[in-house]
């Protein structure tokens, strides 16, 4: 009888282990696919908007910030709480403008239209940048940024301090984060490794 329960325990730890293994490597599998695509719908996105944006400018159909918004929000499919936000669109631009100086993009373009489309690079920046300050920020430091310009035309010393305090309390967590997620993936990795290399070893 003994003998008989011994059996189907470890009947039951085989396939256990062989459920772990193919758990570990079919859910890593799908993490890393998941990932790529998103990636590579970002990466095609931001190409789509810089061809379009070379095209939109060099035939004056991109004429203001407006036209500038609205084929970034088509592109994107962001709403327009999200436009709020225009650190990634600065990034997009400068990208462009660096592409284009470096003749990746709009290889065909006169030289004073080369110049123009920088021009105009650099002024919709500069509003981006004028229109929400400390844009190329993450939200929970510029809205403290944005707080302090506020009690500084008050003169409301006391809440400045406040906002200092605040600001370099986030300031403190997210260099404790960035360092946690230098050892997140490797962690992980090992970790999967010794799952599978575990459950080998429980079959064996």
């Amino acid at each position: 009888m003994n003998e008989i329960i011994e059996y189907i325990l470890g009947k039951e730890n085989l396939l256990l282990a062989i459920f772990t293994i193919v758990f570990t490597v079919v859910y890593s599998f799908s993490v890393i696919h998941l990932l790529g695509k998103i990636k590579a719908r970002r990466l095609e996105r931001k190409k789509v908007f810089i061809n379009t944006f070379i095209k939109g400018i060099s035939d004056n159909t991109i004429a203001n910030s407006t036209d500038l918004l609205n084929i970034y929000s088509g592109i994107t499919k962001l709403s327009p709480e999200d436009l709020t936000n225009r650190q990634d669109l600065n990034k997009w631009l400068r990208e462009t403008l660096a592409r284009l100086i470096n003749k990746e993009v709009g290889q065909d373009l006169a030289q004073d239209k080369v110049i123009e489309i920088k021009d105009k690079i650099t002024n919709f920046i500069k509003e981006n940048e004028t229109t929400n300050p400390y844009a190329d920020l993450p939200d929970t430091e510029r809205n403290i940024l944005n707080d302090l310009s506020a009690f500084n035309k008050l003169g409301d010393q006391n809440s400045i301090n406040r906002k200092l305090g605040e600001l370099s309390s986030v300031i403190e967590q997210q260099k404790k984060i960035e360092n946690l997620n230098k050892w997140s993936i490797p962690l992980a990795i090992i970790g999967m490794v010794l799952t599978i290399i575990f459950g080998v070893l429980s079959i064996i």
